[in-house]
């Protein structure tokens, strides 16, 4: 009969069985700080990976489990990913200290997943922390003033005109029924390279399957499943792995899509350098560029080639579907609420004529639209929440926050609770009259604070003069297959629905 020691000697089966101590005992303190902070939780457990477990199993966890927590352990609730402890706050007194007040010590989003979405992703807006963040900040904000996005206005009319002109042919051709998921994301990405990259792709006028392969490569990439890649796992449990591969170039997202959307930047950053100068996104980064020398000089402003190419990916990727959903679900709405969607049209022909067309001022113009559009957002957040990164201990309204924990801004959540919403499920414009009434804490599509999306205003701009001109010439309806609302939502990258919303088209008759 074979024993322990014919295996391995006596001291060697001491030194294995001390080592499991010591790290059991090591975890078990790092799983003690939330019950020393007196924040509650649930108990991690070590086939959990903390309570991480639910989440790798379903990723729509991410959103699910704030009701429950909520119910259970009120508006501040704790959990740990791996060994890594994370506070969820939904108490909008405490979100505005950590989101505003003291940006300071809250000044990035997160730790995790910073060095590893390849060297040009990493120089993304998203990624970049510190003084270099501060500077593509400050270089980017003008890109979306109203003046610039007053000069790139036709740009994403140009796009708008192609959709409905699609949307016409889909109501010539048959019985006006459509993918909206497709439709509007032919639109989103072609609104986005259009006017950040000034190039015309013109995938609306393209059977489906037929698409350029822009619009198949993003598609693709967005269907990669990154929260079931074995090194995302074990970047989110031991973060300081990816300074290894932050070295040696590693990309949690496949390589192939990563090479294409770089090798189309530089191929349009090289078509600008002679007389193609259009007035676009790229164009804009392109007159601030500056070499690693000139910020070793102190440069304060501006952005190396690289930091141009990561930012114009950033754009492409945060952009793309997370705007493309935001149409879906507010076309979804006003398909669903008739009411809403006839004061729209109202609204945009009463305004249309005031202005004598669609001008930049007439879609600022629209105010039940913008109603409408934020109302749709609370109840369907394209991102499900935010993070934020503490820096120092600090305690703020009677909660400790320590050094490295992140705070987990549960937006979505925040949107459907009953607490700060009257009937949550229910879309109701109206809620959305006075701005001013709506606490930016609790109501924050587009994150808050300092870094906050930089994108919004132009987002914001492309979904109103899409809406606009769609409505001036067609009713949105449900088709009989058309899941009723409140719809079942989940996280793929970013939220969608989770089951495919097609929708009917007719021509409003002169």
């Amino acid at each position: 009969m074979i024993t322990p020691l014919d295996i391995l000697s006596l001291e060697t089966w001491i030194l294995i069985l001390t080592s499991f101590i010591l790290i059991r005992l090591y975890i078990h303190k790092k799983w003690q700080v939330l019950k020393d902070l007196n924040i509650p939780h649930n108990q991690p457990t070590i086939l959990g990976l903390g309570n991480l477990g639910k989440f790798l199993k379903d990723s729509d966890a991410i959103f699910k489990t704030y009701f429950e927590d909520k119910e259970k352990f009120g508006r501040i609730s704790g959990f740990y990913s791996g060994l890594n402890v994370q506070i969820r706050i939904s108490d909008p007194e405490i979100l505005k200290q950590i989101l505003i007040k003291e940006f300071q010590t809250f000044p990035n989003r997160q730790i995790n997943f910073q060095k590893i979405n390849g060297k040009e992703m990493n120089t993304g807006l998203t990624a970049t922390q510190g003084e270099q963040w501060k500077r593509i900040r400050n270089t980017l904000s003008p890109t979306f003033s109203s003046s610039k996005l007053k000069e790139i206005f036709g740009i994403v009319e140009d796009c708008a005109d192609s959709f409905v002109q699609n949307i016409g042919t889909i109501n010539s051709d048959g019985d006006g029924r459509f993918d909206a998921s497709l439709v509007f994301g032919k639109l989103s990405m072609d609104a986005i390279c259009s006017s950040a990259f000034g190039v015309k792709v013109d995938s609306q006028s393209k059977p489906n399957g037929q698409e350029p392969k822009v619009i198949q490569m993003a598609t693709d990439m967005f269907k990669f499943p990154l929260f079931k890649d074995p090194m995302f796992i074990l970047c989110f449990l031991f973060p300081k792995l990816e300074g290894l591969l932050g070295f040696f170039d590693y990309s949690i997202f496949p390589r192939k899509y990563i090479q294409y959307f770089c090798q189309l930047t530089h191929s349009m950053m090289e078509s600008k350098k002679g007389n193609n100068k259009r007035n676009d996104i790229l164009q804009s980064m392109m007159n601030t560029q500056v070499t690693e020398a000139d910020l070793k000089n102190g440069a304060v402003k501006g952005l190396t080639k690289m930091e141009i190419t990561g930012n114009a990916l950033i754009m492409m990727f945060a952009g793309y579907e997370t705007t493309s959903n935001a149409m879906v679900f507010l076309a979804y709405n006003l398909a669903v609420y008739k009411d809403a969607q006839h004061k729209c049209r109202e609204e945009i022909e009463q305004v249309i004529a005031k202005h004598g067309g669609l001008t930049y001022e007439a879609v600022q113009g629209l105010k039940y639209l913008s109603q409408c559009l934020n109302e749709s957002l609370r109840l369907y957040v394209p991102v499900p929440g935010n993070l934020r990164y503490c820096e120092r201990d600090i305690t703020i309204n009677g909660v400790t926050i320590p050094k490295g924990t992140s705070i987990d801004i549960p937006v979505y959540g925040m949107g459907r609770d009953e607490e700060f919403w009257e009937d949550p499920l229910v879309f109701k414009p109206e809620r959305m009259l006075d701005m001013n009434e709506i606490d930016p804490m609790i109501f924050q599509p587009f994150g808050a604070g300092p870094r906050n999306c930089i994108g919004m205003r132009f987002a914001l701009l492309e979904i109103k003069i899409t809406f606009a001109k769609l409505l001036q010439k067609f009713h949105l309806d449900v088709c009989e297959d058309t899941p009723s609302p409140p719809l079942d939502m989940t996280f793929k990258m970013s939220m969608k629905p989770k089951d495919q919303i097609f929708l009917k088209v007719t021509e409003i008759k002169e």
